[in-house]
């Protein structure tokens, strides 16, 4: 199991550094890629940096979106899905929609709507992405893509996740984030956060948030230095 977890662990690390359109530093030195010189701090990505990309949105709490019935003009609906992460519409009432794709809910209200129209063709469009996507994964409870919305600091991603298992290093929390279409990371130390030494950093739509154990730790190494990874690491200031 322990080997199937780390494979899992490396896998995301890899992926998560895959994409970068910086080029090498001609006198770059491999052995100063390690995690411990990443510095602590990202910038915030752009838009389109935290836009949803290669899969399709998800539904998340204040999205906005417009259900339409086709011939049946007076069941459109527009509005915002409410905190619970449902969504009220006329003749079903309110329907759970939060983490569905659009395409998804369409399917389900067609069942839905099926018993008071015949053949209902339905069309669902997000036309407000409020909540965002993140993946936390490595030691934490329950490893993981969540729906956030509004502001949200890495503090509270991780409970989200249901907070740190008893191995996590809590001073080997990584963010890979996408900065201007240029892929960076970060390293944060949990205690100095909770100790009010470090400030808790914001979490943005796309970021991957990664916590270290003592049984991956030298995952994290080997990783980062590994080629051809080696350049999407910066040390910020």
């Amino acid at each position: 199991m322990e080997a199937v977890i780390n494979a899992r662990f490396l896998t995301l690390i890899t992926m998560a550094c895959a994409v970068s359109a910086c080029a090498s530093k001609p006198n770059f030195k491999p052995e100063l890629a390690t995690v411990a010189q990443v510095s602590e701090g990202l910038p915030a990505p752009t838009a389109a940096d935290s836009s949803p990309r290669q899969r399709a949105p998800r539904i998340g709490a204040f999205d906005k979106l417009t259900v339409t019935v086709f011939g049946v003009p007076e069941l459109t609906t527009t509005a915002a899905v409410d905190a619970s992460g449902t969504f009220n519409l006329p003749l079903i009432g309110s329907v759970p929609v939060e983490g569905l794709t659009s395409a998804e809910l369409a399917a389900d209200l067609r069942q839905r709507f099926a018993r008071y129209v015949r053949n209902p063709q339905v069309n669902v469009v997000i036309d407000e992405a409020v909540s965002q996507q993140i993946t936390i994964d490595g030691s934490v409870t329950r490893p993981g893509i969540y729906q956030v919305s509004g502001e949200t600091t890495l503090m509270r991603a991780i409970a989200i996740s249901g907070g740190l298992t008893e191995d996590a290093l809590k001073r080997e929390v990584l963010i890979f984030r996408t900065v201007e279409g240029k892929r960076m990371v970060a390293r944060f130390d949990m205690n100095d956060i909770r100790g009010a030494r470090a400030e808790d950093p914001a979490v943005f739509g796309n970021d991957v948030i990664v916590v270290g154990s003592d049984s991956n730790r030298s995952l994290f190494k080997d990783a980062i230095q590994a080629a051809p990874l080696l350049s999407l690491f910066y040390i910020l200031k």
